[in-house]
């Protein structure tokens, strides 16, 4: 076996582990339903305890799957992904930007049944934000491998 079969068995036995800790934590976050303490009244109705486990978990799950499904990428995938986010990313903050202007200037972004206050228009604007980020970087990224193809 060579190392780097060795490296991807290391990686998938990680994953398998990650995946079996999720599970648990998706037991726990469905069952618990006690509330969490010490929360400030004024930030409304407390979640509960299993959600902020489960909340937590799936974060550090995430992080860890990124990471070993970053190591295991060639270089070439990498330089495609790093490329990717910073053109597509950028240029789509841009964009992005145009849906917060056209928010501020008075446009109506939010369909008519929705609740027109300045939090769902902050809500539009980061989605905004988000999606165009996230396109940008799909269309930069389709462009990084049909040019090296």
């Amino acid at each position: 076996m060579n190392t780097a079969t060795k490296t991807a068995a290391a990686n998938q036995k990680k994953m398998d582990d990650l995946t079996v800790g999720l599970c648990a934590l998706t037991v726990v976050g469905v069952s618990v339903t006690a509330a969490t303490p010490f929360r400030p009244a004024a930030w409304g109705q407390a979640p509960s305890i299993g959600e902020v486990v489960l909340a937590a978990g799936l974060a550090v799950f995430l992080a860890l799957h990124t990471l070993y499904w970053w190591r295991g990428l060639d270089e070439a995938a990498k330089e495609a992904h790093k490329w990717a986010w910073w053109w597509g990313g950028n240029l789509g903050l841009v964009g992005g930007g145009a849906v917060v202007i056209a928010a501020a200037n008075g446009a109506d972004l939010l369909p008519a049944q929705a609740p027109h206050s300045d939090a769902a228009m902050v809500a539009v604007g980061v989605v905004g934000v988000l999606v165009a980020q996230v396109l940008g970087y799909t269309i930069a990224w389709c462009g990084w491998w049909m040019a090296r193809r």
